[in-house]
């Protein structure tokens, strides 16, 4: 029941509050989407299953009376944890933004985003009201103010929570390698067994053994690839099927320079772990022979190749890193950098590879280069210089001019009042000046009467500041001339920028991703909002320039 109003002040509130409402949120003229995901690095006693998630939003939306279609229930098996990693979540923000949902049912707020960028892309699209309504089975959602704030809050624990899980599982992975677990693939030759364990695999840790031997008696690698493809070496299927898997020379060489083979396992700065000791490993070659097939003459030289070799460590190359994927197995290609001699000095070449053990790309690299100009290529075909571009960026800019006079509006208005507020304290400290005798009582009166001045010059100030910004009108928006020129310079700057943090800031603010096959770029995925602005005339694929 609502409280009666009994007092002019309650109806004027009530009059501004039904002022300022344009309309009454009805969930049945929304269309809603269910959002479930599951991490793949989270084990099931962290988060709920994916169908555990399905059943419980389709079971709430069955209590709210909201209606689901089964072709709007979205499931993504992707880490939150870093932006931009996750298609169906990229392409949800997109329908939301096209109109075709209106609202988001997910188990948790956590299971939407746990980064600042896409959680403040959530919001953002609330504010906006693109995004109408949010829902979810274990947290409760007020689209209002506060609400919003508990939101963000939220957001900012799921963060929290998710770095402090990376620092639990690098501890844990640290105890374990401590106790000769491997907490990576299994090796050429070897299998898992239920402790981590590397154990022989049977004709597999036979094949391997003789491929070391034959590289001893000075067998070239090609050749050695050759006895392992003839004699049926292969790697297992989860199912525990063969997998059958062309060896190369490439990986041939990869596994002929891996220590573990003699045992040592290098692990984190300075943690060197004897398999052999801790649970009888059985090595393939001794140090001596390890030393010998990768010529090292010292002791050192066999620390440094250990040291090399080993996963962990600080990221080579960062430019575009995670965003170029191998068209063979889909996977991103490890971002590197390489250094050459010229006569002009050492030149760095930043370049992508595939490092997938059973890909056919497998070992085989391409430049930086190659992306760069495709890059430069595809915006010079002028994609984005059309009118519906335009239009786009000029309502954008107006929506943003709006928000800020509107915000400077609500700000002179705040300050206006606090200014009445003090100027009353003013008067009633005046009375109590000419009313009181007391010399200790109106020294006091005195001090509190100039700090009050001084927050009413301080306030002056700040309102001055936003009715200058009110005055001013709407910010400067580009002619479409202006607008053309901008964009056509946008692939001039990219060929000439030589700041590699700058540059790959600029191009993931435009794509999402390239696909790599052979030394080419085939395919590309445009980042929000350009997948939509881009003229549909222009390609997208083809060959990369070299």
């Amino acid at each position: 029941m609502l409280n009666p109003i009994t007092t002019p002040e309650e109806l004027k509130n009530a009059l501004q509050q039904l002022k300022s409402s344009d309309s009454v949120f009805v969930p049945e003229d929304c269309v809603y989407a269910i959002y479930v995901r599951k991490s793949t690095d989270e084990s099931d006693k962290q988060v709920r299953s994916l169908q555990d998630q399905i059943a419980e939003c389709t079971e709430f939306a069955e209590r709210n009376d909201i209606t689901v279609k089964k072709q709007d229930i979205i499931v993504e098996a992707e880490s939150a944890k870093e932006p931009d990693t996750r298609p169906k979540f990229r392409q949800l923000l997109n329908d939301l933004k096209k109109g075709k949902y209106g609202g988001v049912i997910a188990w948790h707020p956590d299971r939407l985003a746990r980064n600042m960028k896409e959680a403040g892309e959530i919001i953002d699209l609330v504010d906006k009201q693109i995004i109408r309504d949010l829902k979810f089975v274990s947290f409760t959602f007020q689209n209002d103010t506060s609400g919003k704030m508990l939101l963000g809050i939220t957001f900012v624990l799921s963060k929290e929570y998710s770095d402090k899980l990376s620092d639990n599982v690098s501890r844990g992975n640290k105890r374990s390698v401590g106790e000769g677990k491997y907490i990576n693939k299994a090796k050429h030759g070897y299998y898992k067994d239920a402790l981590q364990r590397l154990q022989p695999d049977g004709n597999n840790f036979l094949l391997i053994k003789e491929a070391f031997k034959m590289r001893l008696r000075g067998v070239i690698m090609s050749e050695i690839a050759d006895f392992l493809n003839s004699n049926g070496y292969h790697t297992w299927h989860k199912d525990h099927t063969p997998r059958f898997i062309k060896m190369t020379k490439q990986r041939v060489e990869k596994f002929m320079k891996d220590p573990i083979y003699t045992g040592i396992l290098n692990y984190g700065k300075n943690d060197v772990i004897n398999l052999i000791e801790h649970y009888g490993f059985s090595a393939m070659i001794t140090v001596p022979e390890f030393m010998t097939i990768n010529k090292l003459s010292k002791d050192k030289q066999l620390i440094a190749i250990t040291k090399k070799y080993r996963k962990t460590g600080g990221v080579k190359a960062d430019l575009l890193r995670g965003m170029v994927l191998c068209a063979e197995c889909g996977e991103p290609m490890s971002a590197g950098i390489t250094a050459k001699k010229t006569k002009e000095g050492t030149t760095n070449y930043f370049y992508y590879r595939c490092e997938t053990d059973d890909c056919d790309m497998y070992g085989k690299s391409v430049r930086a280069k190659v992306v760069i100009d495709y890059i430069c290529k595809y915006l010079d075909q002028k994609p984005f210089s059309s009118e519906k571009s335009y239009d786009h960026y000029t309502k954008e800019m107006k929506i943003v001019s709006d928000q800020r006079i509107s915000k400077a509006k609500t700000q002179v208005l705040s300050l206006q009042a606090k200014e009445r507020k003090i100027n009353e304290k003013i008067v009633k400290i005046k009375d109590m000046l000419i009313s009181d005798e007391t010399k200790e009582i109106k020294d006091e009166y005195k001090l509190d009467l100039q700090k009050s001045k001084a927050e009413i010059v301080t306030i002056n100030g700040e309102i001055q500041k936003a009715q200058k910004l009110i005055a001013k009108g709407k910010v400067n928006i580009l002619t479409y001339a202006e607008f053309l020129e901008l964009l056509d310079n946008t692939a001039s700057y990219i060929a000439k920028s030589r700041d590699m943090k700058e540059l790959d800031y600029f191009i993931r603010k435009i794509f999402l991703n390239f696909t790599i096959q052979g030394k080419n770029v085939v395919n590309t995925t445009l980042n929000s909002p350009f997948d939509d602005l881009e003229d549909l005339k222009v390609s997208k694929g083809g060959r990369g320039g070299t």
